[in-house]
This record gives structure tokens, sequence and C-alpha cells, in this order.
């Protein structure tokens, strides 16, 4: 069966090269490509431009260069291959035809050689890149496929900046399907555009929407959408979220235990314990999931209903009831706008500082498997004729400072430690993945650590450790850890970038209990050699997945201790000590309305009163693992304190002395003044 040729949109913007004079590229690929497969963290043979021959690690070459255009793959085990294409290639030396298969798969490849007689200079070549609504301000992307263009033989240089195409590369332009500027910005429109209507809202998600009275929450959460899981083609893109929600509904099926959970989680998406038990809380968040029974996570029925297929713009006017920035996107895209202006929208002009790149791309995700919007290439999306109808049809917010008449104003819900965690985050993404900005990912792994609670220096240079973390405490408590910042353009830290022996002399020097080395993940026996050092790992997701966290429901630095102490990069034991703060914010918050339930009944029996027995009665039924009958007491005990003044005592019954709202604030205000770092 052929294969699917991939739409613009979803070609790559990237292309990478082939080491070596330009004259023997056409052999140092073969050369390349004959070495595979190949081990994560192993070395390959090449050529430089001196002429010498020289090994290069493979995931450099591989991860950084041949990748982009789909010219080898990883497999789920972590070894390179060469793709079908390359392999037939190097079976029986059909230029054109590779061409075609890479014209494909990368942005402006035809195109550019169809328009490369033209280009006399660096600015002819970007006005050609900016025709086709690639805003590149560098010719390297557009040198790259030129250069490529000459190893296949589809053009020639007779001149510094004159190019000619060849007579195969005409054959080439005639076999290949050259996409149109209009096509790739998305300035065309389609007929079907004015007859396109929008499906009525069913019954279930009246009903839902009603129930959200648009109380609504900024952050949607972690929804696993990778190529980690081990039936998946590393080929294949990310799954579209609702495919993601889908998967996730057929893993749990009628219900299942937590254990169970975490298990299929592993062997079905590939996620480690801390992912899939972010992944339930945004499901139970969402209200797609929720404990079914005693210890079982399980579907909620209606919700579930809207995630059939045919429902999407039902899920949408849900999702756009339940949490902020939905619909309010629609307005945004009446021209093909990139994901990071969206987002710079919703924290400047909407006040949402909490929703980053990655919540965007979320719900563009869900608006455009509903039709709403189109995607246009990576980035940029376009609102749909059927989004312009469900934008007119929603209730939207405004920007900051914009007020419908006959609306009051919310204030705003403070956002300064999230939206800090949140900066952090993006940070250690885009600084450990670019091996050239090492030290910006220092400084970013040292923040990460100071917003954990420690005292955290980033001292770097040569021969120094990266950064020196504090746990200051009681002498007989504290302790002092060396982290070791590694970034890697590959996303892989390969065995030859740590050097244990030399970190272990760091360690001594600077008096340190512990070790640990951060990065965006570790190849070959890098995990072992740590374990044997006594040393930690850290991936820059599971630390951005601690940060997220700790924003919420942070725990103490004694508690952080067992980070250091743990083998490898295993996070169960911490991932549980964030779990059980967590439990105990929800029982509290349960607590609270509980009391604000009983206050509200129009006939009550004990004027308003509920005793600690029947308080512990009805939230057994509510919260998994129940909490004890300590724990609730204690959360009574804090409540009714003089400091917080949200219950009253009496003998052995509680009753709600404020406002939930105020109980909220007083207990953010005994925070206030405490941050003396």
């Amino acid at each position: 069966m052929a294969q699917q040729i991939p739409s613009w949109a979803d070609r790559s913007n990237t292309i990478g090269f082939v080491p070596g004079k330009k004259s023997e590229r056409r052999e140092i690929l073969r050369r390349i490509l004959e070495q595979l497969p190949a081990a994560p963290g192993s070395s390959i043979a090449v050529r430089n431009a001196a002429g010498e021959d020289v090994t290069s690690p493979v995931d450099d070459i591989c991860g950084n260069q041949l990748s982009c255009g789909m010219l080898v793959r990883r497999e789920p085990d972590g070894r390179w291959v060469a793709t079908d294409a390359a392999k037939s290639w190097l079976e029986n030396q059909d230029d054109v035809a590779f061409a075609v298969y890479i014209h494909d798969n990368v942005k402006l490849f035809g195109e550019l050689l169809s328009r490369i007689e033209r280009a006399r200079s660096k600015d002819g070549f970007l006005a050609i890149a900016h025709e086709f609504g690639l805003t590149w301000t560098s010719t390297d992307q557009l040198y790259r496929r030129v250069a490529w263009l000459e190893v296949l033989g589809l053009v020639e240089r007779w001149a510094p900046n004159k190019f000619v195409v060849t007579e195969r590369g005409r054959e080439f332009l005639a076999r290949a399907a050259l996409v149109s500027p209009e096509e790739a910005t998305g300035t065309t429109t389609s007929a079907a555009d004015e007859t396109e209507t929008l499906p009525e809202p069913g019954d279930i998600v009246l009903n839902l929407t009603s129930k959200n009275s648009y109380s609504r929450k900024d952050i949607i959460g972690y929804i696993p959408r990778g190529r980690k899981a081990p039936d998946r083609d590393s080929t294949s893109g990310p799954q579209s979220p609702f495919d993601a929600i889908r998967n996730l509904l057929d893993l749990v099926g009628d219900g299942v235990g937590v254990e169970e959970y975490h298990r299929r989680c592993f062997s079905r998406l590939g996620l480690k314990k801390a992912s899939a038990t972010q992944t339930i809380q945004t499901m139970r968040q969402m209200g797609v999931m929720d404990m079914v029974a005693y210890g079982q996570y399980g579907p909620l029925p209606d919700v579930a209903e809207l995630l059939n297929l045919g429902s999407e713009v039902d899920f949408v006017r849900y999702l756009h009831s339940r949490y902020s920035f939905v619909g309010e996107i629609l307005t945004l895209l009446d021209e093909p706008t990139p994901v990071p202006e969206v987002a710079r929208i919703a924290n400047e002009e909407f006040g949402l500082a909490r929703i980053d790149n990655g919540e965007v791309r979320t719900r563009m995700g869900f608006l455009a498997d509903a039709g709403l919007v189109e995607r246009i290439d990576w980035t940029r999306y376009r609102i749909s004729a059927t989004g312009k109808l469900l934008a007119d049809e929603l209730r939207l917010d405004l920007p900051t400072g914009e007020v419908a008449a006959d609306e009051s104003v919310e204030p705003a819900e403070s956002t300064t430690d999230a939206a800090q965690a949140d900066q952090i985050i993006a940070d250690l993404r885009r600084y450990g993945r670019n091996g050239e900005r090492s030290e910006e990912f220092e400084i970013a792994v040292a923040a990460a650590f100071g917003f954990l609670g420690f005292r955290s220096q980033h001292t770097g240079g040569s021969g120094r450790t990266d950064v020196v973390v504090d746990a200051e405490l009681p002498a007989k408590d504290s302790y002092r850890v060396i982290v070791d910042a590694k970034a890697s353009s590959s996303g892989t830290i390969a065995e030859n970038a740590v050097k244990f022996d030399a970190l272990k002399d760091h360690q001594k020097r600077h008096r340190a209990d512990f070790g640990m080395v951060v990065g965006p993940d570790f190849g070959g026996r890098v995990r072992e050699w740590a374990a044997n050092n006594n040393f930690s790992l850290m991936t820059v997701e599971d630390l951005a997945n601690l940060l997220t966290r700790h924003a919420v429901h942070p725990i103490s630095l004694t508690d952080l201790r067992v980070l250091f102490q743990t083998d490898g990069d295993d996070l169960a034991d911490v991932e549980e000590l964030y779990a059980e703060s967590a439990r105990s914010a929800e029982l509290l918050a349960r607590i609270v309305a509980l009391l604000h339930e009983e206050a509200r009944e129009e006939d009550p029996l004990l004027d308003g009163y509920i005793s600690l027995e029947n308080v512990n009665y009805a939230l057994r039924k509510e919260l998994s693992p129940r909490p004890s009958q300590n724990a609730v007491e204690e959360c009574l005990q804090l409540l009714s304190h003089d400091l917080v003044r949200g219950a009253v005592k009496n003998g052995g019954r509680y009753k709600l002395a404020d406002a939930p709202v105020n109980i909220m604030r007083r207990l953010a205000g005994l925070g206030v003044g405490l941050d003396g770092r």
C-alpha cells in the first residue's frame, strides 16, 4: 500500500546536512546509511570537511540531521535505522525518486528548485521562503536545501549566485507535486465554507455546561500524546488530544485499580508512574474520569459520551465551559496565526499568565479535530467557517480592560508561583535541547532547585560544578548536592558526555552529600554508571513535573532528600509524597465544602453543625484512599484555629464560620511575608 503523502502542514520545516566536502557528500551519505542500524550512544564513521575519516555520535548525525527529512527513524528500542526510501536509494541509486521522497516530507524543497534560477542573492532566497509563509531571517535552511539539490544532481551552480536546473532536475519537477504559495500560507478559500453549518448542541452538553456555570480553570494539564508507546510507529506524529483521551478511556475500561492503571499506562502508552499520575489528575479535573468505586478509576458516562466520534463540537462546547481561553482563541485566528503569538495574547491581553505554548497547542488540537480551526503548518492556525459560527454562539471572555455591558469583573486569581514555575519549565525545555546554550540551561536548573526551596547557586565555568544546592535546615537535617546540568541538541545525553570521576571530585571539593545529573534524557549506560557512582539522574520533563506539582502542593526539603537517594531516575517515592500533599489539600477542601453544604441546608437538624463521625462517613464515599480519622480531625482543628477562623467547634461538632472564599484568602494570607530567601 502506497504511503500517504504528508500535507504541507505536516512536513518538516528543517532539513539536516551531510558532513564532508560537497563533492564527497553523496558517498558519505551512502557510508552513513550502510552503517545502520546503530544503537543509541554508539558512534559511526564519517569524513569531515578536511577529508579526514573520523567518528561521530550516531545520535548527533541521525537525531540532529538525517531524521529531518525522514531519511532515518528511531525504533522503540532506541536503535537508529534507515527508512524504506533511504534503503531503496542505497539499492537502486534512483536520485529522482529519492528527491521526490524528500520533497514529500520537507517544506520548500521542490518549490525552491522551481524558483531557484531567479534567486540571485540572499534576499532573493529569503523572498522565496517568505512567499511560502516561512518567516526565516537566516538563509541556513535554504542553503541546506540547495546542498541536497546539488548532491542529487538536480541543480548546478554556474557562478557564485547563479543556479541552473539540470535535466534530472526538470524530470524531478515533472514528477513532484508542488504546493502553491496560496496553499502553503492558507490563503485559499473553499467553496464549502459558504454553506458550512454548526451542529446544534445536544442535551448532554446543555446539561453539563449549565452545571459548570462558566467558573473556568486556566490549566488543562498533561494529556499523553507522544510516541513512546511500544506499539506506536516512531515515525508517526503525536496523537490528537481526542484520540489520546479515547485511548485512556479504553485503557481504564469500566474501572481499574490504581496499580493496574499504572501498569497499563506503562505497557500500552510508555508512561512512567509520574506521568500516569499527572494524566489521571488531568482527566479528573476535566470530568472525563474519577473514582467510580473504592480504589478504582473509571469513566464518567456523560462526558465520555461526548468523546464519541461525531460529538467533537459538543465536547469543545463543554471544554469551553470548563476552561478559560478555549472559544476565545477562535476570535484571534482570522488570519493564520502562530501558537507563540496566541500564547502572548493570552498572557498580555487576557491576563492568563499560566497559559503557555503547550496549553495553547492542546486547545488547538481539540479545535482542529472538531473542524473549528485549520492547521496551516506546524505552528500556525486559522479559524474555519464552522469555527466562526461557534464563536458567535459561545459566551466569550473579553481581553483585560474590556468589560461587556452589565457584566461584573471577578478578582483575578493569583498565579505568581505557577507563572514562575511555568517560566522556569519553558527555559529548561528551551535550553535543555540546545547544546550551544549550556550556560542558560545551567541557570534554568539552578532556578528550578531554588523554586523547590533550596539555596541554589549557579557556579559553572571550566573545571567547576554547574550548580550547588543546599537544604538550609538544622545541622543534623541539612544536606548539600552538586548538580551537573547537561544540554544536548539530540535530546539524549550520551555516555561520553558525563564524566563521573570528575563529578565525584566536585562532590568531594564542595563537601556535598549527594550528586545529580540533569538532562533532557539519558542514553547508553549512563543510568548504570550513575547508579554505580551513587549519582541520581533527573530528566527535564521529570523536573518540570516536580515544579508543576510543587507550585500547588509543595513538600518539604526533608522530603525532597529522597530525590538524591534514588538509583537512576526512579521518582516513585517523591511522586507519592507529592500525591500525599495533594490528598491533604483535597481533604481540607472537601471538608470546607461539606461544612458549606450543611450551612446551606434549609432545615438543618443541628443548627449547621456536623459531627466528626458524620464528616468521616461522608468522606469515606468520596475520597480514595480513605483519609484516617486523625487526618480529618487535624483538618477540622486547623479550620477552627484563631488564625484561620473557618469553622466553629462545639464539643465534637463543627460548623462553617465564614465563606469558603474568605477561608481560602486567609490561608493564602498566612504565607505573606514568609519568603525570606
